[in-house]
This record gives structure tokens, sequence and C-alpha cells, in this order.
């Protein structure tokens, strides 16, 4: 047996045992107030011990339903709301039909006996909300919230008992708000079992804490969309985004590590759906190291350089997909000419602080320390067969309008 759902027998116990009390409380001191709540207690047993069979019941997977029946427990909290309406009506009605007049007895055993169900009613709900709470079960919640009504339930009697003995008869209208009481709590569950039911969103804290995880990636371009269910005590999360990864295995590892990240701050949510795509430019920039002569200026004349690190110009090309159109934007000078050691880590380090999307090149980067470089960098290396610039912008051009 589960943790929680040992709390869902704990329940049917206190409650059981408040229910005893208030009949007994409310027949010694002829209190209204008391024997109508004895009928709230009554419906809470009979809630408590559907919680549990919600709880039991929603952790089977069958081949009808293999994800699960996780919404059962959501059915058991509606179920409880109609048992809380149900006993709000009761007091209500009985307070209604009751003589205005009633004559309170033994009040200092009667409120000794309030005040220790308070008691227990407080440490009860606190402890069942702790532990729905971090087990993030609708049901247990839901009788938390239902127990706390018993708190409150009792704070009111008492005063309206200590009244009724001062020659204040407020019993009969204390009967009546403890069954606005127990009705508007009964509003409120049923609410929010029908939201999740009828697959209501998330809520905003948990959305917005997701968000946050996802921006704080530099790999993620763009949120397209964050969307998410409840289903009993667990949440789906289904995400859309674009990134700036364009290997397979690259983008999958970030994502395995982006639902790691958010199953360690949401430890109730029991399946995340990551979809990712490559980043949508309309211009992507290619770069390719030319062959300069000492002295000259570079044009699509020029051919293109067999180096990498030690190529003295890198012509910058834009390709525009919007205008299907091909062209040099700008030629850069080589800074790391003259360094001695790792020239070709630093050009690629260059070429991604200029937003560079693609190198192409005539040599193949395999093994070599500027292609891990590149890589890293998450700039695509494109092996070309063009020996000129010019050459090479044609066969791009082709492609593009192919």
């Amino acid at each position: 047996m589960t943790g929680y759902a040992r709390v869902a027998i704990y329940s049917c116990l206190v409650n059981m045992a408040l229910m005893g009390m208030k009949y007994m409380l409310g027949e010694i001191s002829g209190s209204l107030a008391l024997k109508a709540d004895a009928i709230h207690s009554f419906a809470d047993v009979i809630s408590s011990g559907a919680i549990f069979l919600g709880i039991v019941i929603s952790a089977r997977k069958t081949k009808i339903f293999p994800e699960g029946l996780y919404k059962v427990e959501n059915l058991v909290a509606l179920l409880s709301s109609f048992f809380i309406l149900f006993a709000a009506y009761e007091i209500g009605h009985e307070a209604l039909l009751s003589s205005s007049d009633t004559e309170i007895s033994n009040v200092r055993l009667v409120t000794i006996g309030i005040i220790l169900m308070m008691a227990v009613a407080a440490v009860f709900s606190r402890y069942e909300l702790k532990v729905g709470l971090e087990v993030g079960s609708p049901s247990l919640v839901a009788d938390a919230k239902h127990v706390t009504t018993d708190l409150l339930s009792c704070l009111v009697i008492l005063f309206g008992i200590i009244s009724t003995y001062l020659g204040y008869h407020l019993d009969r209208y204390v009967a009546l708000l403890v069954a606005v009481i127990v009705a508007r709590m009964g509003v409120q569950i049923f609410l929010e079992a029908v939201k999740v039911l009828l697959d209501a969103t998330l809520d905003y804290a948990t959305l917005d804490g997701i968000r946050k995880i996802l921006e704080s990636r530099p790999e993620v371009k763009e949120i397209i969309s964050i969307g998410g269910r409840n289903s009993g005590r667990f949440k789906f999360v289904e995400i859309s985004l674009t990134t700036n990864l364009k290997r397979l295995n690259d983008a999958h590892l970030v994502t395995s590590e982006i639902e790691e990240e958010i199953l360690d701050l949401y430890p109730n949510i029991d399946k995340i759906l990551i979809h990712y795509e490559p980043e949508h430019k309309t211009i992507e920039i290619v770069a390719t190291p030319l062959d300069v002569k000492d002295g000259a200026y570079p044009d699509e004349k020029c051919l293109i350089s067999p180096h990498f690190g030690d190529a003295p110009y890198f012509a910058i090309i834009d390709r525009d997909f919007s205008k299907k159109k091909v062209s040099v934007r700008s030629y850069m000078k080589n800074p790391f000419t003259d360094v001695e050691k790792k020239k070709g880590v630093k050009v690629a380090e260059f070429l991604s602080e200029h937003e560079v999307d693609e190198v192409r090149s005539r040599v193949d980067f395999e093994g070599k320390g500027s292609g891990y470089a590149l890589e890293a960098m998450n700039i695509e290396i494109v092996t070309t067969t063009a020996t000129t610039l010019g050459e090479m912008i044609e066969k791009m051009s082709r492609k593009l309008n192919s």
C-alpha cells in the first residue's frame, strides 16, 4: 500500500472519530449545530472511503487504459464535492426547520470536546495537505480542505454554543453559517475536479516555470508553444520549440537535459513531449576561405583556399531563401594568420561571433581541431568542388532555385 493510500485510510478513521464525537456532544448539549455538523462528518467518512478507492484504482494500468486511470482521482474528488454539498443542504435544512430558542446544556464539557476536535482537525488537515501537495494528489488535497471545514465549523459552533449559554440564541444561525462554509468548499472542489476532467490547461505557475527553464537554454531559439493538462495527481506537458542545433543527436541530447531539469523541479509530471525543429532563417550566412595575393583585394575570381586557419581572407555570403538569391555580403581579413597555435580554432570562434551558419571549403575538416570547434559552435561544414568563389556562388544559386 502506498503512503498516500495509507493517509486516505487515516482520513476515514479521523472522520469517523469526529462524527462520533459531534453526535455525542450534540446529544449531550442539545446543540442543533453540532448535530448538523455530525451529518457533515458522516459525509466526510463516505468521501474519504471513496478517495481511498480512487487512489488505489487510479494507479492501475490495463490494456484498455495503458496510460493508467489517473483521472479516477479527479472523479473521486468530484464525487466528494457532491457529498459535501449534500451535507451543506442537510445542515441548512435542519437549521431552517428548527426552533430558534434551543437551550444548551453541559457547556463546559462540550467546549472541551469541541476544542479537542479542532486540534485533531487542524493537525490532520495540515498533515494530509502536505502529503497531497508532495505527491500531487488532487483527491488528498480536496480531502485536506474538506477536513479544514471541520476546523472552521467547530470554531463557529463553539462561538454559537458560548453565545447561546450567555443568553443569545444563535445556535440555529451558526448551523446556517456552517452550511454556507461547507457548501463553499464543496463548490471549489467541484470546479477544480471539472476543470481537470475537461482537460483544462496546467496552472500558470507550472507553465511559467517551464518557460523559464527553456529560456535559460542558449540552444533554444524560439518557444513556439507550451501546453499541458492534469490527470489525477500527474501532469502531462507538451512543448514545441526551435533550436539552433543542426545535428539530430545534439538536439536530442539537449531536449533530454531539458526534460531532466523540468522533472527535477516538477516531479509529479508523468510525461513530457518535446517537439523540436531547426531554426528557420530567412537568410543564412556562409563563410568560405579565399586565397588572395599580397596587396590584392578579394573578389569572386579568387580561388577557394585549401586552408582554413591560414587563409588570408574569408568571403561572407548571404543565402536569402525569401528572394532565392546568393550574394557576397563582405570580405573579412583573417586576424589570426600570424598566430602560431590553434589558429583554426580561433578562426572558428571568430566566425561564430559573426553568426556564421555554414563554412564551405575544398578540404575535409575531419579529425582537425578547427572541425571540432566548428561543430561545437553549431556551424555546419560543407565540402565544395568549386575552385573559385564565383563558381561556388553560381552552384549555390542553382541549388537554391531548383
